[in-house]
C-alpha cells in the first residue's frame, strides 16, 4: 500500500508567520520534506498519495483533502499518514488525539509527524505521551490566540469603514476602484420597489405577489443571470425559484440600503466551529454614509415599521420532531415545516406558505402520523426483501463455498506440480541433460503457466472475499432492521440510521429513500425488478 502525505496551509492560522514571510510551512516546503523522508527510508514504500488542503484552517477537520485521505484509509489505499508536524494535521488537540489514539489504530494506519519525532509504531498499546499532548494543546491555544487577533483586526477595519465581506447585498455591486459599493442600476431599482411598496402599507405577502406578478427575478436568480455567482446550484426546480415573504422581510430589514456599513451581525460560537449566533445589537459595528444610499434612513424606518408588528411565520421544526430535516417537499425539495397541532401535529411546505399561488407545491398539511406510517411500512418491506435475499445468499454461498474450495485445491495441486517440474528441469540442466537454450525455453513456459494459475487463484480469492462482503452487508442490515422493528415504534436512532430522505408529493405519493450503501441499494433494486418480472 501507499503512504499518505498530508499537507496543509492556512494564512488564517498564522501558518506563514508575520507578514506572510515565513516560507517554512509553505506547501512546497512540506512536500519536499515528506517526499525526501520516505525516499531515504528503506523500510517504507516509495509510493505515495498526496493530499493538499491549501487555505483551510486546522481548527476543524472539515477539509476536502483530509476527508479524501480518511476515505482512502478506510478503503485500504494507504497504510501510513505522514505530516510535517502536528499543527499541519490539525490544531484541535482533542480531535488530533482522537485520530491518533482511536481512529487510526482501528484502521491500522501508522501515523508519523516528522518535526515532533512521533511514530505511532513506537506507541502501540500506549497513549501518545504527555509531551505530545502538550504539543497539541499548544497548537490549539495558538489557534485560539490567532483567532482573537484576527477578530480584533477585523473590528478595527470595520470601525474605519472598511468592508470585509464576500459580496455586497442585493442591489449593490463591488466598486473595485474605491473599495466600497456602488448601486446596481437594475437590482437597485428592485430594492427601491420593495421599500416603496412597504411604505404604501403593503405587507410582505402583498409585496411578494407584486414582485412575482412583475416577473422580477429573485436575488439568487438575478445574480446567476448576470454572472455574479460562481455557479447556480439551486436545489429546487427552476420554476419554483420565485419571491417569497422571507426574501422580502430580509431586504426590508437591511440597514445597509441607507448607505451604511453593518458588520459583525453573527459570530462563531467557538474557534473552528461552523455554528454561528446572532451578535448582541450593542456589539454590531455600524458606520453610516460609507456607500451611496438606495433609500434614506427615514424611508428605512417607515418601511420597517410597516412590517414590525406582523407575525413572523415559524418555519423551523420543533426540537422533538423525529423527522426534522428528513422530510422534504417533492416539488421544491425544501424541508417541510412542523406545526404542533396538539395530539395531531402536521407538516407542510414552507415555500408554498411563503410564495403563495406562485408556487406549484401542494398546500396541504400532512399528519405526521401518516408520514411515519409510510416509513414504517417501507422499513418492514425492506426487511422482508433483505431477509429473503439473505436466505438465498446463504444457500448459494454453501454451494459456492464447496465449489470454491474444490477449485482452490485443484489450483494448488496444479501449482505444486508446475513448481516441482520447474525444479526438475533446473536439475536436468545442472546435470547437463538439458542444453541452456532448451532449459530457458521450458522454464519460460512453466513460469507462464505458474503465473496464470497464481492469477486465477487471486481472482478466485477476490470473488470469495467479495461474496463474503456482500453477505456481511446483508446480514448486518437485516440484524439492524430486526432490532429496530422489534421496538414497534419509530425512534431517533431508526431515523438517523435508516432514513436518508422522505419526499412528499401529495397525499397519495410519498417516497422514502433509505440510507443504504451501494451494495444494498443494488440488492434491493435487483430484487424489486425481479419481482416485477415474475
Amino acid at each position: 500500500m501507499a503512504n499518505g502525505l498530508y499537507l496543509r496551509l492556512s494564512i488564517a492560522d498564522g501558518d506563514l508567520g508575520k507578514e506572510n514571510k515565513d516560507e517554512s510551512n509553505s506547501i512546497d516546503n512540506q512536500r519536499s520534506l515528506l517526499v525526501n523522508f520516505i525516499t531515504d527510508r528503506e523500510d517504507m514504500s516509495d509510493e505515495y498519495i498526496e493530499y493538499v488542503d491549501d487555505g483551510y484552517s486546522g481548527t476543524n477537520f472539515d477539509r476536502p483533502a483530509f476527508k479524501k485521505m480518511i476515505e482512502d484509509a478506510k478503503a485500504r489505499k494507504i497504510d501510513t499518514v505522514i505530516v510535517k508536524d502536528f499543527s499541519r494535521f490539525g490544531r484541535d488537540y482533542i480531535g488530533v488525539g482522537d485520530y491518533l489514539e482511536q481512529v487510526f489504530p482501528l484502521l491500522g494506519i501508522r501515523f508519523i509527524s516528522l518535526n515532533n519525532n512521533y511514530d505511532s509504531k513506537e506507541y502501540i498499546g500506549k497513549t501518545m505521551g504527555l509531551d505530545m499532548a502538550i504539543n497539541n494543546l499548544v497548537n490549539n491555544l495558538y489557534s485560539k490566540d490567532i483567532s482573537k487577533k484576527l477578530k480584533s483586526a477585523l473590528k478595527v477595519k470595520w470601525k474605519n469603514g472598511k468592508w470585509t465581506g464576500s459580496k455586497p447585498p442585493f442591489g449593490y455591486l463591488k466598486d473595485e476602484e474605491h473599495g466600497c459599493w456602488k448601486i446596481d442600476p437594475v437590482a437597485g431599482k428592485y430594492v427601491r420597489m420593495i421599500f416603496d411598496k412597504a411604505m404604501e402599507g403593503c405587507n410582505t405577502s402583498q409585496i411578494c405577489y407584486y414582485m412575482n406578478e412583475q416577473k422580477v427575478p429573485t436575488p439568487g436568480k438575478y445574480n446567476q443571470m448576470n454572472g455574479l455567482l460562481r455557479q447556480g446550484n439551486y436545489k429546487m426546480p427552476d420554476k419554483e425559484v420565485v419571491w417569497d415573504t422571507g426574501m422580502i422581510r430580509t431586504i426590508l430589514g437591511r440597514f445597509e440600503y441607507t448607505g451604511a456599513l453593518v458588520m459583525g451581525r453573527r459570530h462563531t460560537v467557538a474557534v473552528g466551529s461552523k455554528v454561528t449566533r446572532k451578535t448582541a445589537e450593542r456589539d454590531v459595528v455600524i458606520r453610516k454614509n460609507i456607500n451611496p444610499p438606495i433609500i434614506t434612513e427615514e424611508e428605512y424606518e417607515v418601511a420597517s415599521a410597516s412590517i414590525m408588528f406582523m407575525t413572523k411565520p415559524e418555519y423551523r421544526g420543533a426540537k422533538d420532531f423525529l423527522l426534522k430535516g428528513k422530510v422534504r417537499c417533492g416539488n421544491c425539495h425544501r424541508a417541510l415545516a412542523y406545526t404542533d397541532g396538539g395530539i395531531h401535529p402536521k407538516i407542510y411546505c414552507p415555500h408554498k406558505a411563503q410564495a403563495g399561488r406562485y408556487s406549484h407545491c401542494p398546500e396541504d398539511a400532512y399528519p405526521v402520523s401518516v408520514i411515519e406510517g409510510h416509513i414504517w411500512y417501507s422499513l418492514k418491506r425492506i426487511l422482508r426483501i433483505l431477509d429473503s435475499v439473505q436466505r438465498k445468499s446463504e444457500e448459494k454461498y454453501t454451494d459456492n463455498s464447496f465449489t470454491g474450495k474444490r477449485q482452490q485445491r485443484v489450483l494448488e495441486s496444479e501449482l505444486e506440480k508446475l513448481k516441482n517440474e520447474r525444479i526438475h528441469q533446473y536439475e536436468a540442466y545442472a546435470e547437463g541433460v538439458l542444453s541452456r537454450e532448451k532449459y530457458i525455453t521450458v522454464k519460460k513456459q512453466l513460469t507462464e503457466k505458474i503465473e496464470k494459475i497464481q492469477s486465477e487463484q487471486k481472482a478466485l480469492a477476490s470473488v470469495i472475499i467479495e461474496e463474503e462482503r456482500y453477505r456481511s452487508r446483508i446480514r448486518t442490515a437485516v440484524q439492524q432492521l430486526e432490532v429496530q422493528i422489534e421496538r414497534e415504534k419509530l425512534t431517533k436512532e431508526i431515523i438517523d440510521t435508516m432514513i436518508d430522505t422522505v419526499y412528499v408529493y401529495d397525499k397519495k405519493r410519498i417516497e422514502v429513500i433509505l440510507k443504504f450503501d451501494d451494495v444494498l441499494q443494488k440488492v434491493i433494486s435487483e430484487y424489486t425488478e425481479g419481482a416485477k418480472g415474475a
